[in-house]
């Protein structure tokens, strides 16, 4: 009998944990009516929306589509700045003014840091990881020949995840299809 109230004292202890320190974006605690603070002031490494292409680079961010972990969104931040939440099967496009920037995830170890030139496209994978508590987003910079092709057969990301909006382009590239033969089971 012991032992089961000790499993339940520790399921319990754990759930507290989870709902005390677990990651709660900025959208979820700000009223609706009122901008996120990563909203409110744009951040240096926006490009404005009316720059041309040549003048920024791209950051293409993106998840393969997998059963695992499918229910979490890591968060991807831009010199510290929270930019979107990348769902499984998801892409975003992200406008990066020439210059060092540093990418990461809610993985702090998962930090990825870049030398951005004007017109060029950096592809950046997001996988799952299992943690002890909850999974985190661990990122891998892609080859463009490989994260390319893998980047475009993922959807846009959903409009409810964009969170520093002037930081992300909007995605109108089609999906790709899925090459045949290959299983789409992972």
């Amino acid at each position: 009998m012991e032992k089961i109230r000790f499993w339940t004292e520790v399921a319990l202890l754990g759930l507290v944990s989870m709902a005390t320190c677990g990651n709660i974006s900025a959208r979820a605690q700000t009223p609706p009516n009122q901008a996120p603070p990563s909203q409110a002031q744009a951040p240096q490494s926006a490009a404005p929306a009316t720059t041309p292409v040549a003048d920024y680079g791209r950051l293409r961010v993106y998840r393969a589509h997998r059963y695992v972990g499918s229910a979490l969104a890591p968060t991807i931040y831009v010199n510290g700045i929270q930019v979107a939440r990348v769902g499984s099967g998801r892409r975003v496009s992200i406008r990066l003014t020439p210059g060092q920037h540093s990418i990461r995830s809610d993985d702090k170890n998962s930090n990825i840091s870049l030398d951005v030139k004007a017109g060029q496209d950096y592809y950046v994978r997001v996988d799952e990881e299992t943690g002890f508590w909850k999974g985190h987003g661990k990122l891998t910079l892609m080859m463009p020949e490989q994260g390319g092709p893998e980047y475009k057969l993922q959807k846009p990301i959903e409009d409810d995840r964009k969170i520093a909006r002037e930081m992300i382009e909007d995605d109108t590239e089609p999906v790709a299809e899925k090459p045949e033969g290959k299983d789409s089971k992972h």
